[in-house]
């Protein structure tokens, strides 16, 4: 991933922050920390290329004095008294065309805690710091790379726990959506232009601005924010999953079907009721979007077991929290009272009522209390055999409106929380233009809340920040990105 992205800010008429004091050349290892087959250090800055050198020899053990850019070159890496460190593979790539637009270097070595520990301290004697967290593409973005839309959906790719929220965060990090953004922002900008111009021409008795125009610029950009935000109520749980929570009596088959639906044993199984105590998660993804198991204590009367009786409180807590209750009963008994009540009770919009151990007779008394209940979703299941799960898996992706939600992801969705608030405030300042435009209030009210609109872009895309928000921002990043 080097060079310029699709989308850039140079592309969105955008005046990149003027450089920090980047003077040092930083490097990290930007490969998980462990044993593998490979892994690969970084440098950028200045001095990446320089660094390199005094460190790198050829085959033939000669040192390389050249670097062209998106040039491989292969030979090892030694320490400043001589040893060799390990065979490499150095990949260099000149600035501006690269990553950070600095020059860097990606040293590509063995997979091994010794081999990249000894690696990074002989290029620390050489001349290079420690990088922080994200600080190669918090480099990217003030150097213009990038705007910060795209560089926290450098974070997303990297954090993405399903094929759905990967592909968002790429479309993300490819531009669309700082384009849209982008040029409501530079729509503002000549919006505010207009009215302060008009506001010295307005004392000569002079009034230029075209109302109908204005309010119609402001009207199709509101249009668009809705059109964005529509997305903003299932930011939540498209990122962090949706809580699905398995509940029920004791016995019932819980734990059983968390694990089948978990695909590995995570919950203990036994016939001795009352196993789970604890709140057990799994993350699992269903179509492209991703779901979070919640296996939890089963009902029954826990009168003198005080851990059970949390393990209960636990579990009503997560169900009450939950977007998807699973609420699983034995079809091959006689539902005890307050099962039979649950299933009477339960929450139409977000619930499934699961009957299982189908592969054993039926309960004449269940197929009774199930024509009585009308509007919540069934299914008729066996944890033992995983007969009907399929089943299962396709009502728990139609509950959360998977379909829709998949389609809007790919058409449009803005994934990052910090963005929908920005975009919240950005539609209510232009609601209040809009009208101040309609009402004709005075020139110097309606450039006010211009810029107040205008503001919320810029925020957005990074045209204006503070360091205390980058420092929140590229935090989140792991070291070497």
């Amino acid at each position: 991933m080097h060079g310029t992205h699709k989308g850039t800010c140079r592309n969105l008429c955008y005046n990149p922050p003027t450089m920090g004091d980047f003077s040092a050349t930083i490097t990290a290892l930007s490969t998980p920390p462990g044993e593998s087959g490979l892994a690969v250090v970084r440098l950028s800055g200045d001095e990446a290329c320089s660094i390199a050198g005094e460190l790198f020899r050829t085959p033939s053990g000669e040192r390389n004095t050249e670097w062209g850019h998106r040039r491989l070159y292969h030979g090892h890496i030694v320490s400043g008294n001589g040893d060799t460190i390990d065979e490499v593979v150095v990949g260099v790539f000149r600035g501006p065309e690269s990553y950070t637009g600095e020059d860097v270097v990606e040293i590509s070595c063995h997979g091994g805690m010794v081999s990249v520990a000894r690696l990074l301290d002989a290029l620390y004697a050489a001349g290079a710091r420690p990088a922080e967290p994200g600080e190669f593409t918090k480099r990217a973005f003030l150097g213009g790379k990038m705007d910060l839309i795209q560089a926290e959906a450098v974070a997303d790719v990297i954090h993405a726990r399903s094929e759905l929220q990967q592909r968002v965060a790429q479309r993300q990090l490819e531009g669309g959506l700082s384009e849209q953004i982008g040029g409501l922002a530079d729509e503002m900008l000549g919006l505010l232009a207009e009215i302060e111009a008009n506001i010295d021409f307005i004392e000569e008795g002079i009034d230029t601005l075209d109302m109908p125009a204005s309010i119609a610029l402001v009207e199709r950009q509101i249009a668009l924010l809705d059109s964005l935000l529509e997305s903003a109520p299932l930011t939540r749980p498209f990122r962090d999953g949706y809580q699905v929570v398995i509940a029920g009596r004791v016995n019932a088959g819980k734990s059983r079907l968390f694990n089948r639906l978990a695909g590995e044993n995570r919950a203990i199984v036994t016939d001795v009721p009352g196993t789970t105590r604890d709140v057990l998660r799994e993350p699992v993804v269903l179509d492209g979007l991703l779901f979070v198991l919640q296996d939890t204590a089963g009902l029954r009367d826990a009168a003198g077991d005080r851990v059970e009786e949390i393990g209960m409180n636990l579990a009503a807590d997560a169900v009450r929290s939950a977007d998807v209750v699973l609420f699983v009963v034995d079809a091959s008994e006689k539902p005890a009272p307050e099962v039979a009540d649950r299933m009477g009770s339960l929450d139409n919009s977000r619930s499934i009522l699961v009957l299982n151990k189908t592969d054993l007779p039926r309960s004449d008394e269940i197929h009774n209390i199930m024509r009585s209940i009308d509007g919540v979703s069934s299914v008729e299941v066996s944890a033992q055999t995983g007969d009907g799960l399929d089943e299962l898996r396709r009502l728990l992706v139609e509950t959360v409106g998977g379909e829709a939600l998949s389609r809007m992801a790919r058409e449009r969705f803005v994934l990052n929380n910090r963005l929908v608030g920005l975009l919240h405030e950005a539609r209510e300042r232009a609601g209040v233009l809009r009208a101040g435009l309609s009402e004709r209030r005075p020139l110097e009210l309606l450039a006010a809340e211009a810029r107040d609109v205008l503001g919320r872009y810029e925020e957005a895309t990074g045209r204006k920040y503070t360091d205390e928000l980058l420092d929140v921002i590229f935090s989140r990043f792991c070291l070497g990105k």
